[in-house]
């Protein structure tokens, strides 16, 4: 846990970088708002990718085409993916400039391959639940209340969330992305919330990579959004230094 005192300490520069904060598309792009708050009150440049506006992704490519869509191709970019966004970060480093990753309790990808938005198991569990159009409820309803409510740091702060939540076809969860080798020679680090990513942690340090572990929750960049926050430019740092 952070001290007040590191709490309250500037974070390091980091060169002329662009933080590109992507959501996943299950849930609101709003998650991230509170940490690109803190970011910016430090001065770094950041954005949240997609736009709050962007419309549910009907197909992996949509969904890739609404995050390259919101990404500066002139700046060097630390690309930061939460949870199922980071399926698309091999894709977006081909397709700007990106300096480093730094995968937030997320998905890392296959390294080339076909690399699956969902694992067949939990498309066997949501089958049941779509409508006659194909289309799911949101998110936070696939699991039980009490689950959904342990991820957030209070009611007001989850019905915000929730409210915001699209609805996607099951079909954009059967999708598959093509991953040409490569990508993992950008620097990557990763930051975990806890067990539920346990195994993408592990592949973070088989790769290598630096790793900080929080005891946190999957939505814990709205429970502490300060402390997600210095963590990320943590290794932003450590990357950037790892390449100078």
């Amino acid at each position: 846990m952070e001290s007040r005192r590191e709490a309250r300490t500037p974070l390091k520069p980091l060169k002329t970088q662009v933080f590109v904060l992507l959501a996943s598309r299950l849930v609101s792009p709003s998650v991230w708002n509170h940490t690109a708050a803190v970011l910016r009150a430090h001065g770094y440049e950041v954005l949240v990718s997609p736009s709050e506006n962007t419309r549910p992704p009907g197909s992996a490519q949509e969904a890739l085409d609404a995050y390259a869509e919101s990404i500066p191709t002139g700046r060097s970019i630390v690309l930061v993916a939460h949870s199922n966004a980071g399926n698309f970060v091999p894709e977006l480093i081909a397709a700007a400039p990106v300096a480093c990753v730094v995968f937030v309790d997320a998905v890392i990808p296959v390294e080339s391959g076909p690399q699956h938005l969902a694992p067949a198991a939990m498309i066997t569990q949501l089958s049941p639940l779509v409508d006659g159009n194909g289309v799911l409820p949101p998110w936070h309803t696939w699991f039980s209340e009490s689950e959904i409510a342990a991820l957030f740091p209070d009611a007001a702060v989850q019905d915000s969330i929730q409210s915001r939540a699209p609805r996607v076809p099951l079909n954009f969860l059967k999708g598959t992305l093509q991953i040409k080798p490569g990508w993992i020679n950008v620097p990557c680090g990763y930051v975990a919330f806890g067990a539920i990513y346990a195994q993408e942690t592990a592949r973070a340090r088989a790769h290598g990579w630096p790793v900080i572990e929080l005891n946190g929750r999957h939505l814990h960049m709205l429970v502490a959004p300060d402390v997600v926050a210095r963590k990320i430019v943590e290794l932003a740092q450590a990357l950037s230094d790892r390449e100078a």
